[in-house]
């Protein structure tokens, strides 16, 4: 299965963060990633970093969890 984009957050010119669906070792996963723009001339392409968290199905629901708690605190 090819990651599929879910979709994406600019952080500014140079930088994004993508949100996608993926698998690894036969079991979906969700990746939250920041990507830059690569540095080569003219280049649209862009490229994922280090930074970001792959998170399991069970871990997602744990994460969705504790944005509530977030929506939530700010709401208060």
């Amino acid at each position: 299965m090819e990651d599929i984009i879910i979709g994406e957050i600019k952080k500014n010119r140079g930088e994004k963060i993508v949100f996608s669906l993926g698998e690894f070792k036969g079991k979906k996963r969700i990746d939250i990633r920041t990507y830059f723009l690569g540095d080569e001339e003219d280049s649209e392409v862009w490229k994922p970093t280090k930074k970001g968290v792959n998170i399991s199905l069970d871990q997602w629901q744990e994460f969705k969890e504790i944005l509530h708690k977030i929506d939530d605190s700010l709401e208060s």
